[in-house]
This record gives structure tokens, sequence and C-alpha cells, in this order.
């Protein structure tokens, strides 16, 4: 984008577009849609854990940005529930890991379910066209996004 009105323009729409999504309001009123009540940050952890697998609470915490005690929490709510169990880990015994359970299987894919009905709400009316080219876009932005990243991390190591 050559000027700064173009960028402000996309910084505040990705800023209104992630306040949404993010809210706590709206992600359980998307599970809710596949009849799921869970509290934000458990829909988290279960979508990450259905999307990467077992983890340790630490990849987890680092996923979710945030911390090993607020982990322990949500990860004793989800066990509670019976939608995850602590497994060893097989590269350190002292270690172990978060895994969903057969139940925590079910509840990401009705949360991927439930994704995927909004999509098509959302964008469902558009051109065939439409949608690959947003797809496109965002599949670029991500690659940008993820490059910039890396050279921020790099620079501040």
């Amino acid at each position: 984008m050559e000027n700064a009105s173009e960028n402000s323009a996309l910084i505040n729409m990705l800023q209104s577009i992630m306040s949404q999504w993010t809210s706590p309001d709206f992600m359980t009123a998307v599970a809710a849609r596949e009849g799921i009540r869970l509290d934000p940050a458990s829909l988290v952890a279960v979508t990450i854990l259905g999307s990467h697998g077992p983890q340790r609470p630490s990849v987890l915490a680092t996923r979710m940005v945030t911390g090993a005690s607020n982990i322990s929490k949500i990860a004793g709510r989800l066990q509670d529930a019976g939608l995850v169990e602590k497994l060893a880990d097989p590269k350190d015994s002292r270690a172990s890991r978060i895994a969903l359970t057969v139940a925590g299987t079910e509840i990401a894919a009705a949360l991927v379910r439930s994704g995927n009905s909004l999509a098509s709400d959302l964008v469902g009316e558009w051109s065939a066209g439409d949608r690959d080219d947003l797809l496109r876009l965002l599949t670029r932005f991500e690659v940008e996004t993820k490059r910039m990243a890396a050279e921020f991390r790099q620079d501040h190591s």
C-alpha cells in the first residue's frame, strides 16, 4: 500500500475483525451453534489441541499467549469435563503432555463444523471468484505476516 490512509484502513479493518472473532461472546456463540458450552479459553485450548495434537503445557501456553498457571487451570477444567488427559511425554519421562480424549476430539470436530458453518454464513453468498480471491489474499497476507514475525524475533533476540 502506497499511502498512510490505505494502511490505516487495513489496520482498522483487521483490528475490527480480530476483536470480533476473539471476543468471548462471539467465540461462545459460535461454539453454541453445535451445542458446545465451554469458556472461551477452553474453546481455544481444544481447538489448538485438535489442530496440533498432544503437546506440553508450555507449548500450549505459548500458542495461547498465556502463562503456565493459566494453562494448568484450563487443563484442569477440561480434564474434569473429560475432554483432555495428561500423558507422559515419550521424549522426557519427567514431562507431561496434554491430549484430547475421545470426547475432546468430538468437541474439536464439532468446533470445526461450527467454524465451517460460520464461514458459509459469512461468504456463502459471494461468488466463487470472490471467495477464491479472499483465500488467496489472506494466504499471501499470512505468509508475509509470518515472514515479518520471524524478522522481528531475529532482530530482538
